[in-house]
């Protein structure tokens, strides 16, 4: 990550203090991430002004790191909203002065279902290049239920290192993605959009295109490797959830799980349900991949890790006994 032990530190020591208890006070809990960011932002400005980029890019995502904290899981109250805000301000600005910058683009969602909100939307994402004249492989990043295009630096880093491009998007109901959170469809809508823009960039190998999910990103993840399967050279889903994550009895014990804050809310809201309850009642016969008949279907090649310690483990086999053949590690 872009972080400090010794920001966080600080930080921590001032929430402790509180002593904060269920039901958390989400704006309490976000407070006192703020001052230790805003003190790290002036220091990036102060580095600006003296032309020293490489300094201003670090103090800029160590801000956005805490910043990433204080809105975590998922941004709700009004003091997290703002820490959504100004995470994305304190990122855009570290992000672009590094070596490859971070450049942010609009793309706009071409495929989306007239008449509701996705209607003349844009789908932001971020892109790293490496320098070449020629196109290069180029990885979709999709991020997770509370990671968002913000966390976008180490593994990017390590994709243009090695030439390839990579783009860093949000899934339904997370971060600023324009599609229907509540609408199986609307990734495959999501995924068309994004995908035609990318065909049209002439740095892009069109024939090299992979996507990777991680954890509730790898829910989408296994669903574009069956949707789009003609589109993408290859699918990574890393600890994704397709089926059991959706069933009752799971979602009544994902509270004893080592996730810090409320995983079935944070959950119920990013599938667009009011309460657990009612996801409880709809989501499994709604969102899973092998209810749908996706899980039976041809796919492209798909990789499925099984390191993730939230999501059923049984939801990274069960891909494997049905469609294409598969490999998981």
């Amino acid at each position: 990550m872009d972080a400090k032990l010794e920001d966080f530190e600080r930080a921590f020591a001032a929430l402790i203090k509180l002593n904060l208890s269920e039901p958390i006070d989400f704006d309490q809990y976000a407070t006192p991430f703020f001052p230790v960011a805003e003190e790290l932002a002036d220091q990036a400005q102060e580095a600006e002004r003296s032309d020293d980029h490489a300094k201003a890019s670090e103090l800029y995502l160590r801000a956005a790191a805490l910043y990433r904290i204080a809105r975590f899981p998922v941004p709700r109250s009004p003091k997290q909203k703002e820490a959504w805000k100004r995470n994305k301000d304190a990122y855009i600005k570290g992000a672009g002065y590094l070596n490859l910058p971070m450049k942010e683009y609009k793309v706009p969602h071409t495929h989306a279902l007239p008449g509701t909100t996705e209607a003349d939307s844009h789908i932001p994402v971020y892109i790293r290049r490496p320098h070449s004249e020629k196109p290069v492989p180029t990885v979709i990043q999709i991020f997770g239920l509370d990671g968002y295009r913000t966390e976008f630096t180490p593994a990017s880093t390590q994709f243009v290192d090695r030439g390839w491009a990579a783009v860093a998007v949000e899934i339904p109901g997370t971060g600023d993605c324009p599609a229907l959170r509540q609408d199986p469809k609307s990734p495959d809508r999501l995924w068309s959009s994004l995908l035609d823009w990318l065909d049209a960039q002439e740095w892009v190998d069109g024939k090299n295109i992979v996507a990777w999910g991680l954890s509730t990103g790898g829910y989408y993840a296994i669903r574009i490797a069956h949707t789009h399967k003609e589109r993408l050279a290859g699918v990574v889903a890393q600890g994704g959830g397709c089926h059991h994550m959706f069933d009752p009895e799971w979602l009544d014990n994902v509270g004893h799980l080592e996730y810090p804050f409320d995983l079935d809310h944070s959950l119920a809201a990013k599938f667009g349900y009011d309460d657990v309850e009612a996801m409880k009642k709809d989501a499994q016969k709604r969102f899973s991949l092998l209810e749908s008949g996706i899980l039976d279907q041809p796919c492209t090649k798909l990789l499925l890790g099984m390191n993730d310690s939230i999501f059923p483990i049984e939801d990274s086999m069960l891909p494997l006994q049905h469609g294409s053949i598969k490999e998981a590690r």
